[in-house]
């Protein structure tokens, strides 16, 4: 009988503790998402939160620069982000840290003409101060449309 009762604590256990991982992944999905919106609406404050004092984005050109340089592209008004959707997003959690993988089709308006493009991404997210923080993005493929 205690056998039995601890084999059945032991599942309750893992169906708490996967039940926990599925909120968390849900979580960070949405937060993932919500960070290519604040870029659309050009919401710095919620960027700024949302991206760590030590980000780090590597461009699908090699290119890679920091948060703040990053927010101030995204604040350039000579660019304007229409559309940033997010397709075949994958949450992988190791305790206080997520790694996100996905692609993204952007569309995006630079002064006079309109650009297209996708690419595929690794995001790393780190628990901090009991928030979740974007603290690298690396496009590792990209391809333009016509």
């Amino acid at each position: 009988m205690k056998v039995l009762f601890t084999c059945l604590i032991l599942i309750q256990s893992a169906g708490y503790i996967y039940a926990q991982s599925s909120e968390t992944q849900k979580t960070i999905d949405n937060i993932n998402r919500s960070i290519d919106d604040a870029v659309v609406k050009k919401d710095v404050n919620k960027l700024k939160q949302l991206y760590a004092d030590d980000f780090v984005f590597t461009h699908g050109t090699g290119h890679v620069e920091g948060k703040s340089s990053w927010i101030k592209d995204v604040e350039n008004p000579a660019k304007k982000f229409t559309s940033r959707v997010h397709d075949s997003t994958l949450v992988e959690l190791h305790d206080n840290v997520a790694i996100v993988t996905g692609s993204l089709a952007i569309t995006r308006s630079d002064a006079d003409k309109l650009v297209r493009y996708g690419i595929r991404y690794v995001r790393v997210f780190a628990l901090r101060s009991k928030s979740w923080q974007l603290i690298s993005h690396r496009t590792v493929k990209e391809w333009h449309f016509k």
